[in-house]
């Protein structure tokens, strides 16, 4: 009798959760590419202009703070130029956190990896940690050159 009552109460508990699954979305290959084609990380920023970017090898500590009219130019043509990346990504821990406080006070937080001579950079929005925007070599190229000013 015991058993009975156990197996039954396992097969309540199974349709319970069963019943409790989110629905699964199923996202057309073709509606995909459409929506990321030539995006740009500039939505990622928002409207307004950048008044200054802090940059550190390790989050939060000694950051190296631009705000001078090149240095912010620099930035601004990363995030111009920036296109997204479809699909799921897996990342390495960053080379460098990047941290952009907007003129009106907003303050967002990305990753970067510039990678190696050839490799192009990557950025993240800490907050959208499924999506990456990809950097040109040109651009890739002065902002390595900005930071090791």
């Amino acid at each position: 009798m015991k058993k009975a009552i156990i197996l039954l109460l396992f097969a309540v508990t199974a349709i319970i959760l069963f019943g409790c699954q989110p629905e699964k979305e199923e996202v057309k290959a073709e509606e995909v590419g459409n929506e990321t084609e030539g995006e740009e990380m500039e939505g990622v920023l928002g409207e307004g202009e950048i008044a200054q970017f802090e940059l550190s090898e390790v989050k939060g500590v000694n950051p190296i703070i631009y705000d001078e009219t090149d240095e912010l130019e620099i930035i601004r043509d990363l995030f111009s130029s920036a296109d997204k990346e479809p699909g799921i990504v897996n990342m390495s821990d960053p080379e460098f956190y990047l941290k952009v406080v907007m003129e009106d006070g907003e303050k967002r937080y990305l990753n970067l990896w510039l990678g190696g001579e050839g490799d192009t950079a990557s950025l993240m929005d800490i907050e959208d940690t499924h999506t990456i925007y990809t950097v040109t070599a040109d651009i890739k190229g002065s902002l390595a050159g900005l930071i090791n000013r």
